[in-house]
């Protein structure tokens, strides 16, 4: 049986008020209305974040090739000194040597470090092919014509990387305005819990349930829920759910969050996922599955407060004002 993170908030709250939620519903228009706005904008930074990736790479691209054109068109254009031509195939032979390290130890590294030996032998291998291109390319015969129209080509590609280089600089001004306000500039929005975003299932704790957000911040996922009540403290319904949260971040990516964050209307708190919170999300939920098999739940306070801001006061036989 897989237990929702929003009905373990409820629960939390009152086994009672959560027990009627199942039959008198309650819903917040104006709370329904900022979620979906705050989720648009989250889903419109999230696609930005993307362009913006897809940006650096064809600046990286343009330069990198823009550069070896600009070189071989001086290669092409003759009058290279023999000393030089030695030096490259020197270059060459170190780099050919770098890949060969890399590559012995890749095969030896154990799994946690082998994807970081993978990427230093493909970079050693790329640098090692740019070297051998220019040493096969000093060792051809001049030639002007072919020379100018490489140079023109370079200069082409430097002007597109240019023009890509400042699209991506407003692209990012866009994404610093918009994103402050919810995460450090940073991270990125790895997944938003829209309507039709797919929700999060742990098989191991036996619980789902769709985030507000997720950020990534360097190697660590991070749950952020948002409320739009304010508080001077994290409410204790509001830490099941976040540790909730963290506990399906924790079996879908692998790696267990640090910390989750709550955003309250003009204040945020950064919790900790710790074995005790975690330990008492399990025993609601056990606790709530005992109720569903009985077929019932009770009040579980004698907090007249709690009873006076519940939403379903008016359908609960057990309410204390």
């Amino acid at each position: 049986m897989f237990v929702s993170a929003g009905d373990l908030e409820k629960y939390a709250y009152c086994p009672l008020s959560w027990w009627l939620s199942k039959k008198h519903k309650v819903v917040y228009k104006k709370g329904v209305k900022k979620h979906e706005e705050i989720q648009k904008e989250l889903k419109e930074i999230q696609k930005k974040e993307g362009k913006l990736k897809f940006y650096e790479k064809y600046i990286l691209f343009f330069a990198t090739a823009s550069t070896i054109l600009a070189i071989a068109g001086l290669a092409l254009l003759g009058g290279v000194d023999s000393v030089l031509k030695y030096f490259f195939i020197i270059i060459a032979l170190f780099w050919l040597l770098n890949s060969a390290f890399f590559l012995y130890r890749e095969s030896k590294a154990p799994p946690v470090l082998k994807i970081r030996y993978e990427k230093f032998l493909l970079i050693s291998s790329m640098g090692a092919l740019i070297i051998a291109f220019f040493v096969i390319l000093f060792s051809i015969s001049p030639n002007k014509e072919i020379s100018k129209f490489v140079e023109i080509l370079s200069l082409l590609w430097v002007v597109i990387a240019s023009l890509i280089f400042y699209r991506s600089l407003y692209l990012g001004e866009k994404i610093v305005e918009r994103k402050i306000k919810y995460a450090p500039l940073e991270s990125e929005i790895e997944y938003v819990g829209t309507d039709t975003a797919e929700e999060i299932v742990s098989e191991k704790y036996g619980l789902r349930g769709k985030p507000d957000y997720i950020i990534r911040v360097g190697d660590d996922y991070i749950p952020v829920e948002k409320k739009t009540t304010d508080t001077n403290a994290p409410r204790f319904p509001h830490v099941i759910q976040l540790t909730a949260y963290c506990m399906l971040v924790e079996d879908k990516y692998g790696k267990s969050p640090p910390y989750g964050i709550i955003r309250y209307k003009n204040t945020q708190f950064k919790v900790p996922y710790e074995l005790r919170w975690k330990e008492m999300v399990l025993e609601l939920k056990k606790k709530m599955e005992e109720d569903l098999k009985r077929g019932r739940a009770h009040r579980n306070h004698y907090n007249v407060k709690k009873c006076e801001n519940c939403v379903r006061k008016e359908f609960c036989p057990e309410r204390l004002a």
